[in-house]
């Protein structure tokens, strides 16, 4: 057990049997149609995690189902897209310095004298190096906060609940070291992945297996990101009520 995630579970369930592995299968290959259909199979990957958030809510042990109710499975990744792309505004805001430099340093440095590229040059690090400090710290602090609304999403079956920041807040409070613990083993089961990947890649009989193993490695990706955020929120609740039960007899 880790921070109450039982990770032998947690990494092992997607393949428990052969339904298990079949149910993935087809969800890899929904993946692999994105190669085709850009950004909408992974509405659809998405939706199909949350329903196994959906048991864990329910105090069920995650298990993997049919693929049926395609469009409510569109439907609820579609959602959890658009928490996404909202709460990551801000970082894209404080990116646009970073983006809009690569684009036109490179036209004015071009056709600038070698003192101009003395003064451009380090400008342009400034930029860089600003816009990285900025960045990075709030993408980990968002990294942690939007599945704590995403989750709410899930609960309240309501988009605007992701919005509704002091009704989910104190579960995220509550719980923010098995948020941090979730955060964590998602991060670092992506690194071992991508190595592992890398690994493959730099070997000439193995290589061409790496289109096809992508879309398995994003498909796992998203169930394991999606478990341990829905364990991660169900012991906020657990702990909020908690502490509200001890704090209510008090003053009584």
């Amino acid at each position: 057990m880790f921070f109450g995630l039982d990770l032998n579970q947690l990494f092992t369930f997607p393949f428990k049997d052969a339904d298990s592995r079949k149910h993935f299968l087809i969800g890899s290959l929904v993946s692999l149609s994105a190669f085709i259909v850009p950004v909408l199979p992974f509405f659809v990957l998405y939706g199909y995690a949350i329903r196994i958030v959906k048991q864990i809510m329910n105090n069920e042990t995650p298990h993997m189902v049919a693929w049926d109710d395609w469009g409510g499975m569109f439907k609820d990744g579609a959602k959890m897209f658009g928490i996404r792309i909202i709460f990551s505004l801000p970082i894209m805001l404080l990116a646009a310095p970073l983006f809009l430099s690569t684009f036109i340093m490179p036209v004015f440095m071009s056709n600038a004298s070698s003192s101009d590229l003395n003064t451009l040059f380090p400008i342009l690090m400034v930029i860089i190096f600003g816009t990285l400090c900025l960045v990075i710290p709030f993408s980990l602090a968002l990294g942690l906060i939007i599945p704590a609304a995403e989750m709410y999403v899930v609960e309240k079956n309501d988009f605007a609940a992701g919005f509704r920041f002091q009704e989910w807040w104190p579960i995220f409070r509550a719980n923010l070291s098995g948020f941090i613990a979730a955060f964590a083993i998602f991060y670092a089961s992506t690194l071992v992945l991508s190595l592992a990947v890398q690994i493959i890649g730099a070997t000439l009989i193995f290589a061409c297996l790496i289109p096809f193993l992508l879309p398995a490695i994003t498909m796992y990706s998203a169930l394991i990101m999606y478990t341990t955020i829905a364990q991660a929120y169900k012991v906020g609740k657990e702990k909020l009520a908690q502490a509200e039960m001890k704090i209510t007899p008090e003053t009584a």
